[in-house]
């Protein structure tokens, strides 16, 4: 009996090694845990490896190599008589024979050192067939000659904050030409905005950029509909927007403080629904070769393409009232025959609303026109990273990623945080995870298609939660965070593919990771050259910030993030005040929450003055001195003095503006993701004060 209870152990173990599961963790104080036997149990049957189909897609493993090095990969995995023969083939992505051998059988093969890329090795032993991914990477992700040179700077945004004479009530991809016009005349090398990630256009008050249906394609509401060519032609649509109506509807959302977000997709649809229909019959030859173009475009992203539209043209149906909540948003609160469609049904309704399913691939075409068109504007005006976009960590459950494939998804888990003292109860956030094993086997399909599609247009990617590569906290279905347990992800693989596609699109990597971060994490993000997220607002210990020389190096460094608030709210604390307001904090949670931040600011100023930012006859203390424009601009000195290699500056914080564009812990209780720049962009640029606030920023970049 005992044998059999240590051998069922022995095998529990195994299975959970084998599938990234931890048996225990330490938690935030040091001390050991242990995973509840019954999460182990559940885990290992939801995240078993697929059985061997035979289908030329699916590996039976996957390794890692570096470029030019000899590779050698262990055969003894692979049982074969004692005098069998074995053949293999070595394929690139174009699935071209790169050279193929026919061997003794060996329990070791030797490979040639090969360029960084993608590659199958076949393996044909005793009437069985091995497909073997490697996955070869370069050294380190893609680091830009000018940062070898001197540090940059750039400024960021919240694309829909922005205001414009002309935008239609929210910020679009015009009003972030001008940004990225004005922005390179001061200097500044980049321009950060939210992720452009795909939300749910039937939903549109579902606004976070980091809870959106797709990873992959884009939220089309940037667009700016008076800059395309089909409405430079079609004089009708251009009757309609002119319309009295139409131009005090516009004029009324471009006023708004908040970003009216069920107003703006109506009208904007509206528009382009217009604009399609003119798109499909016009006779113009500049039209016609547009039409070409789109159609290329169809071909070329295929059912995937396809598929979001599908999505979106079904979702439109079920939620036409416009209501959704985290557990019926997306395919969620669908009949459930659409939920989980036959391949004969999934055909039909293709048939059936082929036009509708066209349509959201023209937005998506269009978008990525648009998109493509700023990021030669940089190369044009001279900004030489151009745009820094923002990968979330993950779609939200409900979306078309999971949908459309569901099977690389834990659908029957969530990710979320292990409990702490902060959090005793622990975090769940209702994201499906990856399951790793059908990455593996699918030689990480979807990771590489939704990286290239974020990389395309930017010269900066910030990665959320760059932790996630390496474990991720997962939860049960039913369960709460206190019954789950950490499973491990393919870290060195998706490095690895982080790696090529970085080279390949010249796309410098940030990866956000702030809180407690292992060791070996970190040395692998050092030794591959991912930059580190470096938030001021989190920089002080023992009551004072860091000397320049203590910033790190290969980092972006930054005051604050879209979670807090502007440093105008920070300082006086409007942020703390609207958790009470709304009862979010209260009490000795609360108190100590503004016992800290005089602690804070006293910091910030004692450094200061201790850097020669503040003359000596400066007097003042945290509780008495406001956020003036000097004492911000001597932060932003300060910070523009550091040796990070990168820094962003918030236009918010420039401006010297009192908001915050998300409340964590809100969601109904504040206009999270709505709030507007108090000034339009025009303004803004045209502000005296604000250029020689630039001026100084270049010269400290200098120093």
């Amino acid at each position: 009996m005992y044998y059999q209870v240590y051998a069922m152990t022995l095998s529990i173990k195994q299975s959970a090694e084998k599938l990234g599961i931890s048996l225990s963790h330490y938690d935030i104080d040091g001390h050991l845990i242990y995973a509840s036997p019954s999460s182990i149990d559940y885990f290992i049957e939801q995240l078993q490896f697929p059985p061997n189909t035979g289908q030329n897609q699916l590996f039976q493993d996957v390794i890692c190599a570096f470029e030019n090095e000899p590779i050698q990969y262990d055969l003894t995995a692979f049982s074969s008589p004692p005098d069998a023969s074995l053949r293999y083939q070595l394929l690139d992505e174009q699935n071209q024979i790169q050279f193929e051998k026919t061997i003794p059988y060996s329990t070791a093969l030797s490979l040639p050192a090969l360029p960084f890329g993608y590659y199958r090795l076949v393996i044909f032993i005793a009437q069985q067939t091995f497909s073997v991914q490697i996955l070869v990477s370069p050294r380190t992700a893609y680091q830009p000659p000018l940062l070898e040179q001197q540090k940059a700077w750039g400024v960021n945004v919240q694309l829909y904050s922005l205001r414009s004479k002309h935008n239609w009530g929210i910020g679009d991809f015009s009003d972030l030409a001008y940004l990225i016009e004005k922005s390179a005349e001061h200097g500044a090398d980049f321009v950060g905005i939210n992720p452009l990630h795909l939300l749910y256009p039937s939903v549109p008050e579902w606004a976070s950029p980091y809870s959106s249906s797709s990873r992959r394609w884009l939220n089309f509401i940037y667009l700016d509909v008076t800059a395309l060519p089909e409405f430079k032609l079609a004089k009708s649509v251009q009757n309609w927007v002119n319309s009295a109506d139409i131009t005090n509807l516009i004029q009324s959302l471009r006023n708004q403080d908040t970003v009216n977000y069920s107003a703006v997709t109506e009208l904007k649809l509206t528009a382009l629904e217009q604009l399609f229909a003119f798109s499909q019959r016009s006779k113009s030859a500049a039209i016609i070769k547009r039409r070409e173009a789109f159609a290329a475009y169809q071909k070329e992203q295929d059912e995937a393409l396809v598929l979001q539209g599908l999505f979106n043209v079904l979702d439109k149906i079920e939620h036409a009232d416009q209501q959704a909540e985290e557990n019926t948003i997306g395919w969620l609160g669908w009949r459930e025959e659409w939920q989980h469609l036959t391949a004969a049904k999934r055909k039909a309704l293709i048939k059936q609303h082929k036009s509708e399913i066209d349509f959201f691939a023209w937005l998506q075409w269009l978008t990525e026109q648009q998109l493509n068109d700023l990021k030669h504007l940089c190369q044009k005006v001279g900004m030489r990273l151009g745009i820094y976009g923002d990968l979330a960590v993950n779609s939200s459950r409900g979306s078309v990623d999971v949908w459309s494939q569901p099977e690389l998804y834990c659908v029957k888990a969530s990710v979320g945080a292990p409990p702490d003292p902060l959090g005793p109860v622990g975090q769940n956030w209702n994201l499906p995870p990856y399951n790793p094993s059908q990455l593996k086997a699918t030689g990480f399909a979807a990771v590489i298609t939704m990286l290239r599609a974020n990389m395309l247009h930017f010269g900066i990617l910030r990665i959320d939660h760059v932790m996630g590569l390496f474990r991720l906290w997962l939860i049960p279905e039913g369960k709460t965070a206190a019954d789950g347990l950490y499973v491990h992800y393919p870290f060195d693989e998706l490095m690895a593919i982080l790696a090529i596609e970085s080279q390949r699109n010249q796309c410098l990597i940030i990866g956000e990771d702030l809180g407690t971060v292992p060791d070996e994490v970190r040395w692998k993000l050092n030794e591959f050259r991912i930059f580190s997220y470096f938030v001021l607002y989190f920089a002080q210990r023992n009551r004072q910030y860091p000397h320049a020389n203590e910033f790190p190096r290969n980092a972006y460094a930054t005051i604050g993030t879209h979670d807090v608030p502007s440093l105008q709210s920070f300082w006086h604390c409007r942020d703390l005040a609207l958790f009470d307001e709304l009862n979010i904090l209260k009490g000795d949670v609360l108190k100590e929450k503004y016992d800290q931040r005089v602690i804070d600011k006293q910091a910030m100023i004692d450094s200061l003055h201790r850097d020669g930012y503040l003359p000596p006859d400066y007097h003042g203390d945290a509780l008495s001195m406001a956020m003036h424009d000097n004492l911000n601009r001597q932060i932003h000195r300060y910070l523009a003095n550091s040796q990070s290699a990168l820094i962003g500056v918030q236009l918010e914080n420039l401006i010297g503006q009192e908001i915050s564009f998300n409340l964590p812990g809100t969601s109904t209780e504040y206009p999270n993701w709505q709030k507007k720049l108090g000034q339009s962009l025009e303004l803004i640029f045209n502000d005296e004060n604000l250029k020689t606030f630039f001026a100084q920023i270049n010269q400290a970049r200098k120093a």
